[in-house]
C-alpha cells in the first residue's frame, strides 16, 4: 500500500478548517452566554424647593448639613423626628414661632400630617449653577425628589 502526500495533505487541510470552524463557533457562543449587561442607572428626579419669595429651585443631593438627615416636628406636646428619605412633600402655612413654623406634610406613604417644624437650621444641594443652600425659614414648599 502506497502512501499517497495529495491526499494526506487534503485530508490535513480539511481538518484543520473544520477545527477552526468549531473553535470559532465555541468562542461565539461562549462570548453569548456572558451575563448581561446591567440595566441604565434609575433616573434623578431633583427636589423642588420654592421660596417664601415664589423662586423655584431644582436641587440634587438635597440634605441637612451637620444633622442626621431629619426634621423635628412638634404635635401637640409630643416631639417626633421625621427622617428626610420619608418626606415627600413639606408646605409651610404661617410665620415661624420659637424656631418653629406650622406645617403641613405628606409623607411617601400618602398620609398627612401636620405640626410645627424645626426651621433654624438650613437646606443644601446642587443645582445646575453648583452649589445651592437657603434657610428652612424662606422656605414655603419642599417637595423632596428621587435620588
Amino acid at each position: 500500500m502506497a502512501w499517497r502526500r495529495p491526499e494526506a495533505a487534503s485530508l490535513l487541510t480539511k481538518l484543520t478548517a473544520l477545527l477552526g470552524l468549531a473553535l470559532a463557533a465555541a468562542l461565539l457562543s461562549a462570548s453569548s452566554c456572558g451575563p448581561p449587561p446591567p440595566p441604565p442607572p434609575p433616573p434623578k428626579i431633583p427636589s423642588v424647593v420654592i421660596s417664601e419669595a415664589g423662586l423655584q429651585f431644582y436641587v440634587y443631593s438635597l440634605k441637612l448639613p451637620g444633622t442626621s438627615q431629619e426634621l423635628k416636628l412638634k404635635t401637640g406636646g409630643a416631639t417626633t423626628w421625621l427622617p428626610l428619605s420619608l418626606l415627600q412633600v413639606v408646605t409651610f402655612s404661617g410665620p415661624e414661632e420659637d424656631r418653629f413654623r406650622p406645617a403641613d406634610i405628606v409623607l411617601i406613604s400618602g398620609e398627612k400630617l401636620q405640626g410645627s417644624l424645626f426651621v433654624d437650621q438650613i437646606i443644601e444641594g446642587n443645582t445646575d449653577a453648583g452649589y445651592w443652600n437657603m434657610s428652612l425659614q424662606k422656605v414655603r414648599q419642599l417637595g423632596l425628589g428621587q435620588e
